[in-house]
C-alpha cells in the first residue's frame, strides 16, 4: 500500500514538474510574437529553478494540507494554487521575480510543517537553527509575519506551563523577533497607524475593498458562512479547526490585524489571502474526503 502511494506521489510530482518545465521552454512570454523554443543559457537556469520551486511549493501545500494522498489531489492542490495564491500572477514570468516570490511562498508551509513536526521532539543540537528559521521565515514575508506572530504568542500563552518543554519554542522566539524587526523597519508608518483613529478606519475600508474583489476570500466566506448554517457543518467547522490549529489562528489573526496593517494595506490584504488560501483548501480536502467516504 505504502509502495503504491509512493509512486502515485511520485508521479504526480512528476508531471506537475515535467508539464511546468514544458510550459516554461516552448510557450512563449507574455507579450512576445517570436516563438523562441529554445532559451538562453541563463533562462534555462530560471525556467529549472522556478519549476523546482514550484513543484515543491504544490508538495509542501498539499502535505500540510493532506491532499497528497491521491494523484488527483496532487494535481488538484497545483491548480489551486495557480487559481488562487496570491502572487500567482509572477510565478511563472521567468525572471528574479517569479524566483523570489515562489521562494518566499515555500517558506511559509514549510515552517508550519516544520513546527508541527517537533513540536513534542527534543531537538537540542538544533536550537539555533530552528531560531534563524524563525527570524528568517517572518522577516521574509511581511503578509504573513504578524498573523504568524499572534497565532505564536496564544499558542505560548495557552500553553505556557510547558512551553520551554516543547521543541518548538526557538521557532516561536524566531517569529517573534522577525516580526519585531519588521515594524521596527517600519516603525513612523506602525506607530501612526496604531494611534490614528482616522487612518485606521480609511485602511480597514481600503482593505475589505480589496478583499471583497478576491476570488479566494469571497469563496473561503461562502463556504464558512455555508458550514456554519447547520448543524453537522458546524462540527465539520470545529473538526478542521482543531486538526489544523495553527494555520486557522493565523487566518483569523490575520483578519483581527486587517485594520492596523502596521506593515501596509497591501501586505495585510495579501496575508488575508493567503491564509484564506489555505482555509478553503482544508474545507474543500475535507468535503470531498467526506463525499467520497459516503460514495463508498
Amino acid at each position: 500500500m505504502k509502495d503504491k502511494m509512493l509512486w502515485t506521489q511520485t508521479a504526480a510530482y512528476g508531471l506537475i514538474f515535467f508539464g511546468v518545465w514544458a510550459g516554461l521552454t516552448f510557450i512563449p512570454p507574455k507579450g512576445e510574437y517570436m516563438w523562441e523554443p529554445w532559451p538562453t543559457t541563463i533562462g534555462l537556469i530560471v525556467n529549472f529553478c522556478t519549476t523546482v520551486l514550484f513543484t515543491l511549493f504544490v508538495f509542501l501545500t498539499a502535505r500540510l494540507a493532506r491532499t497528497d494522498q491521491t494523484f488527483p489531489g496532487i494535481l488538484a492542490t497545483a491548480l489551486f494554487i495557480i487559481l488562487f495564491c496570491p502572487g500567482e500572477d509572477v510565478f511563472f514570468d521567468r525572471d528574479e521575480a517569479a524566483l523570489m516570490e515562489l521562494s518566499s511562498q515555500c517558506i511559509v508551509p514549510f515552517f508550519i510543517s516544520q513546527y508541527n513536526r517537533v513540536s513534542q521532539k527534543n531537538f537540542h543540537r538544533w536550537y539555533l537553527l530552528m531560531l534563524l528559521m524563525g527570524v528568517f521565515c517572518s522577516y521574509t514575508h511581511n503578509g504573513i509575519t504578524i498573523p504568524l506572530c499572534c497565532a505564536f504568542v496564544w499558542l505560548a500563552f495557552q500553553r505556557h506551563e510547558r512551553f520551554f518543554r516543547q521543541a518548538c519554542w526557538p521557532m516561536v522566539i524566531g517569529v517573534i523577533i522577525g516580526t519585531g524587526l519588521s515594524i521596527w523597519r517600519k516603525w513612523d508608518e506602525s506607530l501612526n497607524m496604531a494611534t490614528d483613529l482616522d487612518a485606521i478606519s480609511s485602511v480597514t475600508s481600503i482593505a475589505l475593498r480589496t478583499l471583497w474583489d478576491t476570488k479566494v476570500f469571497v469563496i473561503s466566506l461562502i463556504m464558512t458562512g455555508y458550514l456554519l448554517s447547520y448543524r453537522r457543518g458546524r462540527k465539520d467547522i470545529l473538526y478542521i479547526f482543531r486538526r489544523h490549529y495553527v494555520m486557522t489562528l493565523c487566518c483569523m489573526f490575520s483578519l483581527i490585524t486587517l485594520p492596523f496593517a502596521p506593515l501596509g494595506v497591501e501586505n495585510a490584504v495579501t496575508g488575508v489571502c493567503f491564509f484564506s488560501m489555505f482555509w478553503v483548501l482544508f474545507l474543500s480536502q475535507y468535503l470531498v474526503t467526506k463525499y467520497l467516504k459516503r460514495k463508498i
